[in-house]
């Protein structure tokens, strides 16, 4: 006759283990030894012929006969404890790692515990490959994929991962990530990231993070964190999944070009992706942003970087001259031309030509600019001749130039022609992250010309440049350190020794501080100085939304929940915050 089926879920295989193991061993160890004590006694008195003891005497030797069976019983307990110890282990990392294949595994259908256990294990089995095909596939993506758990260490990465980290998954195993990662400045920015998304645990995504790996060899980094839960258990946090790739670096191409952050290198990845085209480019920026190293850099990454790359400062020449100068003259042309001279655009011919401040041009110039945009020729001072000629323009202004066409002073047909491709450059106020980099550079520079003791800025004098607000941009704060390391007595610059320290302007309430702001303490941990960095911000914005959390949501990128959650945590005074707004 056939045995029915039974049908055992969970963890019945292992609670049915135990049972049989610590009750039912313990209790057949008891049986046997009051048997073998009971035969013995009546063999005894069978073959050996013995008196017939006392009822006193049988009751000492019924009481030994019970008391070694229970004996025998608690070594039976102890031995099955000791047997069902590692069993019951066994079972139960074979159900975790059906967990983490199957969340809805499938029932197991046996006769008995002893086949339900078979098929615990046969399905543990392939729940295991499964893991072990999973990992080949990850270690086969070119994508760095990284495991944290609840406490932000390290349960286990890719080879990829291990390639870009430079950490062998053995060394960082169980480590947090500040053990191997090292905690400066380029890799703050990553660290926070992933603390933050294990306190939050929401999903976050940065498309240029700086990360600087043992080797010292900084690259930058695509960066995807996000939380980690079980589909059957999706409040529970298991920790975080970090995914990232390297980014291109063009910093090795443009040398000149100091600073790493967002809002510059989505410049660069723009310049990158025109250079090589013959396209025009407007580069628009406030002055002293550095119109002309990206015009530079443009030349230098295009096809035409072994030609002539000529610049010409349209606003730095009076206008009688600027004619002259872009197209040339022949001799006898005007007043003291007195033989000819070729002219910018003639001298640049199979090259590029920088027109810096062209707003400033005027508008008969800007006419004879159109026809060499359009026609590609133009025709000297005092010539009849026209020139052909084949020009890479870039064009750099200060001024609104759509502004300047609806007030008439910008032809309107040239600005079309000039903007094909745009580039505008951010002011040193909403990249201050790059401060502490062109500062360095600055000192190095200063340094090396005159000859000098290379100085070190101090902290607070570091407070006082991130503070500022910078009106001349990076030119100013390149003066202002040159100025600092000439003229202060001691190797390290103080506030009292910057041009700015006096006169700082903070910057305006109406639009929030770079992260890169912070108040500062003198001792102050990464973490402290993180959360100060949050609570800044968080106050900033809602100043800005004049204590309205659901604007000041919209301006961090958080969700409205998240925000009233860091309101708390960092017990900021919203109503002192609505009346001061």
């Amino acid at each position: 006759m056939k045995t029915e089926d039974k049908t055992i879920q969970g963890d019945s295989p292992r609670a049915h283990l135990h049972l049989r193991l610590i009750v039912v061993i313990p209790a057949i160890f008891i049986l046997l030894s009051l048997g073998v004590g009971l035969l013995a006694m009546a063999l005894t008195q069978l073959f050996l012929k013995v008196p017939i003891p006392s009822p006193r005497q049988l009751l000492f030797l019924h009481l030994w006969i019970v008391g070694s069976s229970l004996l025998a019983g608690l070594l039976g307990a102890f031995l099955a404890h000791g047997i069902t110890k590692p069993v019951l282990k066994t079972i139960f990392e074979a159900q975790k790692m059906i967990g983490y294949v199957e969340a809805n595994p499938s029932t197991i259908n046996a006769a008995n515990e002893v086949g339900a256990l078979s098929a615990l294990f046969d399905q543990a089995f392939v729940s295991f490959v499964e893991l072990v095909q999973a990992r080949e596939m990850l270690d086969s993506v070119n994508e760095g994929i990284m495991a944290l758990d609840q406490g932000g260490r390290v349960a286990g990465m890719n080879l990829r991962a291990q390639e870009i980290l430079e950490v062998s998954l053995p060394e960082a195993r169980h480590k947090a990530l500040h053990d191997f990662i090292d905690s400066s400045p380029a890799n703050v920015m990553l660290l926070a990231i992933a603390r933050n998304v294990l306190a939050d645990q929401e999903e976050r995504f940065h498309n240029r993070v700086p990360f600087c790996p043992p080797s010292g060899k900084e690259t930058l980094l695509s960066l995807k964190v996000s939380p980690l839960k079980l589909k059957s258990d999706p409040e529970k946090l298991l920790g975080a999944v970090v995914a990232f790739r390297e980014q291109p670096d063009r910093s090795g191409e443009l040398p000149e070009i100091i600073g790493r952050s967002p809002r510059l290198a989505e410049v660069l990845d723009l310049v990158a992706k025109v250079a090589p085209t013959h396209s025009r480019v407007l580069i628009l920026g406030e002055s002293g942003t550095g119109k002309e190293l990206i015009a530079n850099a443009v030349h230098q990454l295009s096809p035409r970087r072994e030609k002539s790359f000529i610049k010409i400062n349209c606003a730095a020449i009076p206008e009688t001259l600027l004619e002259s100068e872009l197209f040339g003259h022949e001799k006898g042309a005007f007043t003291g031309a007195i033989a000819r001279k070729p002219g910018k655009f003639e001298l640049a011919n199979g090259g590029t030509i920088f027109l810096d401040e062209i707003g400033d041009m005027s508008p008969s110039t800007q006419a004879k600019v159109l026809r060499v945009l359009q026609e590609g020729e133009f025709v000297p001072v005092g010539g009849n001749e026209t020139k052909k000629v084949d020009v890479r323009i870039i064009a750099a202004t200060n001024k609104d130039l759509l502004a300047e066409v609806e007030q008439g002073r910008f032809r309107e047909d040239l600005f079309y022609r000039l903007n094909v491709i745009t580039l505008s450059l951010p002011p040193l106020r909403d990249r201050k992250l790059d401060i502490p980099f062109l500062a360095d550079y600055f000192l190095e520079e200063t340094a090396r010309k005159s000859s000098h003791e290379r100085k070190s800025l101090s902290r607070a004098a570091m407070d006082c440049l991130l503070a500022y607000s910078w009106p001349g941009n990076v030119r100013e704060l390149e003066n202002s350190i040159e100025r600092a390391s000439l003229l202060s007595s001691g190797s390290i610059i103080q506030p009292q020794d910057l041009p700015i320290s006096q006169t700082s302007s903070p910057l305006p309430n109406s639009s929030l501080l770079p992260v890169e702001y912070y108040p500062r303490q003198a001792h102050a941990s990464l973490n402290e100085t993180l959360e100060a960095m949050e609570k800044e911000l968080i106050i900033q914005a809602l100043k800005k939304s004049g204590g309205v959390q659901v604007e000041a949501a919209k301006l961090l990128g958080l969700n409205h929940k998240n925000l009233w959650h860091k309101i708390k945590k960092h017990n900021i005074d919203l109503n002192g915050l609505r009346n001061s707004a």
